[in-house]
């Protein structure tokens, strides 16, 4: 279909579904986010941090540092295009099943489909490939699971439903390590378990969560050029979105680099051999889990009570610098628990209360419009491009500087900057 036959909603009209009331039907859906965002970062953590670092060593151990930075800065491409037009996309479709259902099951098939497929490519660059078309599935499920936040809870619920991606986005985490760390040894079975639970989840979600039907709204013939400048969005008339936009990046960039990097960490930094650091690093994920459980959940509630997003910001990024100064002075398996802990600790303020900050500073909501699935993916682009970039960013200052701590000491600079700046958005306190 060419850019001119696209159908986009006009500004006038108002969200597809109206907020869910609140009592069962919320808690439902909050529980099945959660469990949405549990397979996809499962997906993420599992490639990155386990399978993709094995697999990329396996074909060659002594550019396996430069070789994985190239992998996954190709997915940069999938980062970079996938999320925003699969979130525009959703806005603009009209059909019996709604707007949000058609790409969240399309984004969790081609995920798996692609996924059952990586271990057997054979080449640096067919690997590249293949988790690029994976990267594409994840981003636009992302697009559409982020979208239903703004589409169906109301403001004053949103801290609440973000604690709970937020719980989610880290079980993910810990589950991908687990799963991909304890059973990386045994051929297909980590990329069957994860595939499986991306449609599995995603299967049950659309069912039990039904979106309203959306083919009934007007449509907006537009061209290419029109289509394509709704993804501009000026931080001279929002610059409370550009803020957002760059302290979440910043944060990211942070929290994923050393992440990035973990596994190859465990082995060059902190001494252990290749089957040790598989086994530890599904521990660290255990550890982070419960780090992130001890903090998500009441800072979301406690955000909406007191009604302010901003000073969480602040505290969770001085608890990530805390932990991420812990391997530079104890590079030991002690002191590697002691920073995923308290890492999880930071990250789980951050994330419980990030996304209701970024729903508050959408364009969509400012206008009147109904873009939140486009906007809401711009916004995912400063979580996507850090994550696709910290790779090539790390390689540069591990070659640079001859080892990992350069990786702690970075990551401490970009949490602060991205606290920083937060200060100066003004629509949420």
């Amino acid at each position: 279909m060419a850019l001119s036959e696209i159908t986009t909603p006009a500004p006038p009209v108002a969200p597809t579904a109206t907020p869910v009331p609140g009592g069962q039907p919320l808690r439902r859906m909050s529980f099945g986010l959660l469990m949405v965002y549990v397979a996809m970062l499962a997906v993420n953590s599992g490639g990155n941090g386990i399978l993709l670092p094995n697999i990329v060593a396996g074909i060659d151990e002594a550019g396996k540092v430069g070789n994985l930075a190239f992998v996954t800065t190709v997915a940069f491409i999938a980062n970079i295009f996938a999320q925003p037009l699969a979130g525009a996309f959703s806005d603009a479709t009209r059909s019996r099943f709604g707007r949000r259902t058609p790409w969240m099951v399309g984004g969790a098939l081609l995920t798996s489909g692609f996924l059952l497929g990586l271990p057997l490519a054979q080449s640096v660059l067919a690997v590249a490939l293949v988790w690029l078309v994976v990267q594409v599935g994840v981003n636009t499920l992302q697009a559409a699971a982020t979208a239903i936040v703004p589409d169906r809870y109301p403001a004053a619920r949103r801290g609440g439903v973000s604690a709970m991606i937020g719980v989610g986005i880290t079980i993910g985490n810990a589950v991908g390590v687990v799963v991909a760390g304890g059973t990386a040894t045994q051929g297909m079975l980590p990329y069957v378990v994860l595939s499986a639970l991306a449609v599995v989840v995603v299967g049950v979600f659309v069912v039990v969560n039904r979106d309203e039907p959306s083919a009934h709204l007007p449509r907006e013939r537009t061209g290419a050029r029109e289509f394509l400048r709704g993804f501009w969005v000026s931080p001279r008339q929002h610059p409370d979105f550009a803020w957002a936009f760059a302290s979440r990046f910043l944060m990211v960039i942070g929290f994923y680099g050393a992440q990035t990097y973990g596994l190859y960490i465990l082995r060059d930094y902190i001494g252990l051999s290749d089957a040790e650091s598989n086994s530890f690093a599904a521990t660290m994920g255990v550890v982070l889990l419960v780090g992130v459980l001890l903090s998500a959940i009441g800072s979301g509630w406690l955000s909406d009570k007191v009604g302010r997003r901003k000073p969480f910001i602040v505290w969770s990024s001085v608890v990530m610098s805390v932990a991420l100064a812990i391997p530079l002075a104890v590079p030991t398996t002690t002191g590697v628990l002691a920073y995923a802990f308290l890492l999880g600790l930071g990250f789980g303020v951050y994330i419980s209360i990030d996304l209701a900050l970024m729903t508050e500073v959408l364009p969509a909501r400012l206008q009147g419009g109904s873009s939140a699935g486009r906007d809401l993916a711009i916004l995912g682009l400063a979580t996507t491009l850090p994550q696709a970039l910290s790779p090539s960013i790390a390689a540069a200052l591990v070659t640079l500087t001859g080892g990992y701590p350069a990786l702690f000491v970075s990551g401490i600079v970009f949490v602060m900057l991205g606290a920083a700046l937060v200060r100066p958005i003004k629509a949420v306190r």
